[in-house]
């Protein structure tokens, strides 16, 4: 798909991996919308690319539900990626309520409910494409982490639900899966927890995995956009475990074949 010209909302712009796809889809010459809870960072960046923010908290399932209405008053979307989430480190005996609806809300919920709204405009208009930010946590399942790791399964089978689903449209759908990345709040919270450092740690002398930069993920995002690929995985050491996670799914694919009518437009 072409991105030049392309409308794209990025979910969680504000900072780290959400910014510096921002930034590149920008570069690209995309025009930019971009969600996040904070109005003033959000703002600074929608300066700086030539974009335009749309402040909105992803757990506020009123916000969300109305998200996609207001963006698209500016203009249709052509490009989502679903970006935007977080994590909570620690035993899931000891989460509260409040924490555990708040992570799945916003990693799962608002993903799934963003996704819905734009793909029936995208298969109208013939033209469109959604990109998942998943995670490994989905497959490797990392101590201390059950919650967050729930919902980045969630993300990658989901998203290859979709891809069955719209595979005789022009609509495309990508699953990024991650490791660690460098300079993330995401990163920064994984650290204080000794157990997933040294986890972290471990895996990296035995070189099963490395740190990632924000940057090759929005390499690989781009390029897979263009060329329509199904998935990008960082570090490409750990994709093995993302391809053996994905043979039952896609023999599901071949039973299936042939018995799911392709999504048409509403017109």
């Amino acid at each position: 798909m072409q991105i030049e010209g392309s409308r794209v909302l990025i979910t969680g712009a504000s900072r780290g991996i959400g910014r510096d796809l921002a930034r590149g889809f920008a570069r690209a010459g995309a025009d930019v919308a971009l969600v996040a809870r904070g109005a003033e960072a959000l703002e600074g960046l929608a300066a700086e690319i030539g974009g335009r923010a749309y402040p909105t908290d992803l757990t506020d399932r009123d916000a969300v539900r109305g998200l996609l209405a207001r963006v698209e008053a500016d203009g249709p979307v052509d490009i989502l990626v679903n970006n935007a989430g977080d994590e909570c480190i620690g035993r899931f005996t000891e989460m509260d309520a409040d924490t555990l609806e708040f992570i799945v809300r916003l990693n799962a919920l608002a993903t799934a409910e963003l996704t819905r709204q734009v793909l029936p405009g995208m298969i109208d208009r013939g033209r469109g494409h959604v990109v998942n930010i998943s995670s490994f946590a989905g497959i490797v399942v990392p101590p201390l982490l059950a919650t967050y790791a729930a919902t980045k399964a969630f993300v990658s089978h989901h998203s290859v639900n979709l891809q069955f689903e719209l595979k005789d449209t022009p609509v495309g759908v990508t699953r990024v899966e991650i490791g660690e990345v460098d300079e993330t709040g995401l990163m920064d919270k994984g650290r204080t927890s000794p157990e997933l450092a040294g986890m972290f740690d471990r895996m990296y002398r035995l070189r099963a995995s490395r740190l990632i930069r924000c940057e090759e993920i929005t390499a690989a995002t781009l390029d897979a956009v263009r060329d329509d690929k199904w998935s990008v995985r960082l570090p490409r050491r750990l994709s093995p475990a993302s391809y053996l996670a994905d043979a039952p799914r896609r023999l599901a694919w071949v039973f299936g074949r042939g018995l799911v009518e392709p999504a048409r437009p509403r017109r």
